[in-house]
């Protein structure tokens, strides 16, 4: 009897350790901005749902339309988006799609320190605007579909003005890398507030216009949910959940930049969240 309840015990650890061992093989394929990436919140978010979770993440830093059209096509499990309008043409062509506003904070229109525009001045995010492309001043764009390049266009267009080539340079690269060039051209760009406050003591840049709900920045997760009963979609569930309603929320509300500059502003659950026009105030 003794015996029997001994090989019981020990076939039982080993479907512990089998089990633990499937757990820790399954992997959940993020996709979410260079902003994010850059901010240094993943590298908090990331490590904390794997150990709850026995999962892996891998994370791929794109643009937004680039993370959108992954999700679309099968290439990642969740999205971290911060391109509303964007957001809402996927959402109406795959209604399948669960979306939850995730957190916020702020565009920043930084440049020289001199400020040749003389944008400082301004007396709206519009009139920076135009006071950049009349000054015939430089501005370098991501120019990579992502949620900073899409905000861009929609100021400029806001402002109805046009960038004439010679005074835009496109990098096609993430936000930290933009500022840099932006600060070794001595040029005005786009940014979010997060990347500029990790970054910012290292360029030669400083904020030119900043507030107002033209410059609200939004993110939200999304996953495809058409087949909850497939394993890597209760997997993605269970990150959108964690991220959403989850210890995720906490760990983005605790999250700083540094001493002096909190990272992200958690979205109030009290506040719609279902849709990429919701706000968060």
């Amino acid at each position: 009897m003794k015996q029997g309840v001994f090989w019981l015990a020990c076939g039982l650890i080993l479907v512990s350790v089998a089990c633990s061992k499937q757990d820790a093989g399954r992997v959940v394929i993020l996709g979410t901005t260079t902003s994010v990436g850059n901010s240094g919140l993943l590298e908090v978010l990331l490590p904390a749902f794997e150990q709850v979770s026995g999962a892996r993440v891998r994370g791929h830093l794109v643009g937004s339309g680039r993370a959108l059209r992954m999700l679309e096509r099968g290439q990642a499990d969740v999205v971290i988006s911060h391109a509303p309008e964007m957001e809402a043409k996927f959402l109406e062509a795959h209604p399948e799609w669960s979306y939850r506003k995730l957190m916020y904070n702020d565009f920043l229109l930084v440049g020289p320190l001199d400020d040749p525009a003389a944008v400082l001045s301004a007396p709206s995010i519009e009139a920076a605007i135009r006071r950049i492309v009349e000054g015939r001043a430089r501005f370098v764009s991501r120019g990579d579909e992502s949620g900073t390049h899409t905000r861009e266009r929609q100021l400029l267009t806001l402002a109805g003005v046009t960038l004439p080539v010679e005074q835009v340079v496109v990098t096609g690269q993430g936000m930290s890398r933009t500022l840099r060039i932006a600060s070794a051209i001595g040029a005005y760009t786009l940014t979010d507030a997060t990347t500029f406050a990790r970054v910012g003591d290292t360029v030669d840049l400083q904020p030119v216009f900043q507030g107002g709900p033209r410059l609200l920045n939004a993110y939200a997760v999304l996953m495809d949910a058409s087949d909850p009963h497939d394993d890597s979609r209760a997997l993605a569930a269970s990150l959108f959940q964690w991220l959403a309603d989850g210890g995720g929320r906490e760990l983005i509300a605790s999250f700083r930049v540094s001493s002096a500059a909190t990272g992200f502003v958690v979205w109030p659950t009290d506040r719609p969240r279902d849709q990429p026009s919701a706000l968060p105030f």
